[in-house]
């Protein structure tokens, strides 16, 4: 029945929030039954918790008008009122028929909202098959190999329910319900709550952030004022020297000051001078106040955004455990599937990470988790021909290191075999021949993130179709994080993930190259510190410094961010280095930088088009000092720096560079009101070899171009004063810019758009929905 009341639709998406809730606990105490965890108290107790869920689900569903679900939810309250009332395990049929209506229920529901729920193809067997009687066993049965059992349609979450709410717990009333039963979930007998809207939270982490800032700018102020002030004392040390000047020449020119012009008007001066040494302590002491007062208000306003900021993440903030049941649930039914036995085993459940990053874990997850089964765990009868446990264990354990947390993926299968890994690499046209013998152990095991890499000869629903682990690193490293993995044949494999716990802020070391500064995550760095040109070793042709008695290969980071060298005056150089360390398991490469400015707090800024994905870029972020900083990319640097280690030699470019070297630089206009952009489109092209001049709208660009001379411009059309639009046709009008390439980059992809960027005289136009930097330094190498 359909309700136009915003108020009922209101209450239907409640529903649909707490129906997902209820199966994610319906499937965790199920599979906790199914174990046969504990004696015949505990398992009384999950069969009442049990019970309690699909009761209230069938009160809930009622209160909706939702008679699909009621009645099926009805259907499974009396299956297991039966359960309760034998004396014993629940046979094999039992689970299978319960675990097919709980996989229903999400269907059902969605059916029901669009129209019938109970015309879904199934329905009716779903209602039948929970007729099983629950016949009473003296032990829990073992495992029974044969097909899965499948879900009525594809499991998810409910339609209404695709922008879940955070539950917020508010303070607890002094009365209120009796605590849970055993095995009862805590959620149920919680205090009392209120659901705000992901979306909301976001929001009110973002404006947390720009608090962050704002304290940054503020002590930045400081910071500033606390040189004036400085600049103010050596003004009065001054004055006060400049005293015993004033007497010696009132003294010598007494006679002179009583009977001449000049002698007045030189008292004059001495009055004004000492009049100015007063004035300059009273403002030193009120600047004394000011800095005094301003301090205290920094501190202020750094406890109250750092509790803002701690509270809204804290709020936001999800233990892992949340995106566990799934997994339980699919490692049961793979294992069945295949014949095979095994167990999940989650440590540090309770590990809080932020909302946004665990869901961006769970595909990943999902998928090593059907990688262990699939390929990693063995049939029963070859792990008891190992011997080893027929049944297989697989530990999912997540622990916070710092500002970073880990997700360990390990079981105790057969482990991955490089000989048969480099094999597959080279059936599949990935590897020569000659280029797999060459690898390492680690570096074939590696290959399994490589974009079409299988090793199943077959294409099942799990595996064989070459899709996922370059997918899994994919995402890992969208979020700033590492993926790495170690095997041993025959013992088992090994996946660790390492995330930032937040997107929003974190501590960043500033690093000064090439006259830019630029952001890395303090939590990724290993370690910094300086060493001498002289000290560099010699490791196999390539330089190394000894760290800790151990050699760490050397790269330079211009070379690593491909940017020019910083060049110093002829005959002069550098006795000391600082450096940085990344490390990636057991590997550590050391980048050597102009400057390690310091650490500070940094607000990170998402990029959108055309900056989405940029190599050796994670993001943007303004220091309180108002400029524009590029966040560094720590797992694409450490692929930038092994793959130069691997190579041994200079980029491209810079061989370039150094073999003709009397080349001259062309010079780009790049034309933005987006600060970001500008930022980031200059770091793009200077990395390239170009010289690159900024402006922030069509007027400022004309001024720039009469001033300095441009061999190309780059521009957006949406910008304030005068358009892309307008600065091309200006450019066109006028004698001496007409010769300049223009290069439009814009959103704007309509037909009429592009149309009139070519009637103004544009030379290429390039969508940003479709734009990476190659194809804009392609573009403006040809134009130039």
């Amino acid at each position: 029945m359909a309700h136009a009341d915003p108020r009922w639709q209101q209450l239907r998406v409640a529903f649909s929030t707490e129906l997902e809730e209820r199966v994610r606990d319906l499937n965790r105490l199920l599979l906790r039954l199914e174990q046969g965890e504990g004696g015949a108290q505990e398992r009384a107790g999950t069969l009442d918790a049990l019970f309690r869920e699909a009761h209230s689900l069938k009160g809930a569903a009622r209160a909706v008008e939702l008679p699909s679900i009621e009645h099926l939810a009805h259907a499974l309250e009396s299956a297991l009122d039966r359960a309760r009332r034998g004396a014993g395990q629940p046979p094999p049929a039992w689970f299978d028929a319960v675990y097919r209506a709980v996989d229903a229920l999400t269907p059902v529901y969605t059916a029901s909202v669009e129209g019938d729920g109970a015309a879904v193809p199934g329905y009716d067997e779903v209602l039948e098959g929970l007729v099983v009687e629950a016949e009473p066993s003296e032990a829990a049965p073992e495992p029974v190999a044969g097909p899965p059992v499948a879900p009525l349609v594809a499991a998810g979450p409910p339609a209404a329910a695709a922008a879940a709410p955070a539950e917020i717990p508010s303070t607890p009333p002094t009365s209120g319900p009796p605590p849970p039963a055993a095995g009862e979930p805590a959620a149920r007998a919680t205090a009392e709550s209120v659901r705000v809207a992901v979306a909301k939270l976001d929001a009110l982490l973002a404006q947390a952030g720009e608090l962050t800032v704002t304290h940054i700018r503020v002590e930045q102020r400081l910071s500033d004022l606390r040189e004036l002030r400085q600049d103010l004392y050596t003004w009065e040390r001054e004055w006060r020297a400049a005293r015993s000047l004033r007497s010696g020449l009132r003294g010598a020119l007494g006679a002179e000051r009583a009977n001449g012009a000049a002698g007045r008007e030189l008292e004059a001066l001495l009055r004004f001078t000492e009049h100015a040494e007063q004035r300059t302590r009273a403002v030193l002491q009120h600047v004394d106040e000011i800095v005094m007062q301003l301090r205290q208000d920094t501190a202020h306003l750094g406890l109250v955004s750092n509790e803002i900021e701690d509270e809204v993440m804290s709020v936001r903030l999800l233990p892992v455990a949340t995106i566990v049941g799934p997994f339980e649930r699919l490692v049961r039914d793979l294992t069945r599937q295949q014949g095979k036995d095994a167990q999940l085993l989650v440590i540090g459940g309770d590990t809080e990470i932020d909302r946004k990053i665990l869901e961006q874990l769970r595909d990943p997850l999902m998928h090593m988790l059907r990688n262990s089964v699939d390929h990693g765990i063995e049939p029963p009868e070859e792990r008891a021909a190992a011997g080893k446990p027929r049944a297989g264990t697989i530990r999912l354990v997540a622990a916070q290191r710092g500002g970073m947390i880990e997700i360990e993926l390990q079981d105790d299968g057969r482990g991955l075999d490089p000989d048969r890994l480099k094999a597959s690499a080279v059936g599949k046209g990935l590897l020569t021949q000659e280029h797999a013998a060459a690898l390492d152990a680690a570096a074939a095991i590696d290959l399994i993130f490589q974009p079409g890499f299988s090793t199943s000869p077959t294409v099942t629903e799990t595996s064989g179709r070459g899709v996922g682990m370059d997918v899994v690193r994919e995402h890992v490293e969208r979020l700033n994080g590492q993926v790495r993995v170690e095997s041993t044949p025959g013992q088992g494999t090994h996946f660790v993930l390492s995330v930032p716990l937040t997107l929003a802020t974190t501590r960043a070391i500033l690093v000064e190259q090439g006259g830019q500064m630029f952001a890395i995550p303090s939590a990724t760095i290993d370690r910094t510190a300086r060493v001498r040109e002289g000290d560099l070793v010699s490791l196999e042709g390539r330089r190394a410094a000894e760290i800790e008695g151990h050699p760490v290969p050397v790269v330079e980071l211009a070379d690593v961010l491909e940017r020019e060298h910083t060049a110093h005056p002829e005959g002069t150089t550098r006795t000391w280095r600082p450096f940085l360390v990344l490390r990636q398991g057991d590997r550590r490469i050391a980048m050597l930088a102009d400057e390690l400015v310091g650490e500070q707090e940094i607000v990170i800024k998402s990029l959108g088009w055309p900056l989405r994905r940029v190599r050796n870029v994670g993001g943007a972020a303004v220091l309180g000092s108002g400029q524009t900083v590029v966040i560094l990319n720590p797992t694409d640097m450490l692929k930038s720096g092994l793959k130069l280690i691997g190579s041994g030699s200079l980029p491209a470019r810079r061989q370039a560079a150094v073999a003709a070297p009397e080349r001259g630089r062309h010079r780009v206009l790049v034309v933005d009101d987006s600060l970001t952009t500008r930022t980031l489109e200059r770091s793009i092209l200077e990395a390239a070899g170009y010289d690159v001049a900024v402006a922030a709208d069509g007027v400022e660009a004309l001024s720039v171009l009469h001033e300095q001379p441009i061999e190309l411009i780059v521009s957006d059309i949406d910008m304030p004063r005068l358009d892309g639009f307008g600065l091309t046709a200006e450019v066109r009008r006028d004698d001496r810019l007409r010769q300049i390439p223009v290069v439009l980059v814009t959103s704007l992809d309509a037909q009429e758009h592009r149309e009139r960027g070519v009637a103004v005289g544009a030379d290429a136009y390039i969508v940003k929905s479709g734009f990476d930097q190659g194809q804009l330094l392609d573009t403006v190498s040809r134009l130039l």
